[in-house]
């Protein structure tokens, strides 16, 4: 799965066009709900405020994106786009899918270190086996590459893919970074857990 940024502008409910000033803007547009969240700690509420900071008219902002919750959910999904830019860099899904889930998790940390400080202000407060169950954009988004994974190890993907959100949520990976935990190693401890990860009760 390649991320590009009409990828994230068509969750959003918007697709910009190929001009390069139009992209730029639409990056800033994003970049500007950074900027609120790290100076506010909270997300913005109005996508006029968005606008103004990024230097914009709202009218174009809205050409953009149709709600400020469009544009928060395109910055939420810079993490997992991250995610699978890292991954594809270091080789991938290759024949071992032990090797490959390891691989993910180690590009999955690396760019919640880069993005999760900011990100953790947005996580939704709806449960994600709910959330994916309902086909949650922003999580059919984010599990797009590694259920495959998943699915390629021996055990229940739905059960495995809860674990790896529990284990690998940007806050418990910042949580664990900052007692001294690389990135090599909070990765490897997400592997293991969810590797551990239980059957489901059979029913009676």
């Amino acid at each position: 799965m390649n991320a590009e940024p009409a990828d994230l502008a068509a969750l959003a409910g918007r697709s910009p066009s190929g001009r390069a000033d139009t992209q730029r803007t639409h990056e800033r547009l994003i970049d500007a709900v950074q900027e609120w969240v790290h100076t506010h700690g909270a997300p913005p509420e109005r996508l006029t405020d968005v606008a103004a900071l990024a230097g914009v008219s709202t009218a174009t902002a809205y050409r953009h994106f149709a709600s400020v919750d469009d544009v928060i959910q395109a910055f939420v999904l810079q993490l997992p786009a991250r995610a699978v830019e890292l991954f594809d860099r270091s080789g991938g899904a290759g024949d071992d899918p032990l090797e490959s889930f390891e691989r993910w998790n180690n590009s999955w940390v690396t760019a919640c270190l880069e993005h999760g400080p900011l990100a953790v202000h947005l996580r939704s407060s709806t449960g994600f086996l709910q959330r994916r169950r309902e086909r949650d954009p922003v999580i059919v988004y984010a599990c797009a590459p590694i259920e495959p994974l998943l699915e390629a190890l021996d055990g229940d993907t739905t059960m495995m893919m809860f674990t790896w959100n529990v284990t690998s949520d940007p806050r418990e990976v910042l949580d664990l970074h900052r007692m001294g935990w690389g990135t090599a190693k909070i990765a490897d401890f997400v592997t293991r857990s969810v590797l551990a990860t239980p059957s489901p009760l059979q029913s009676p």
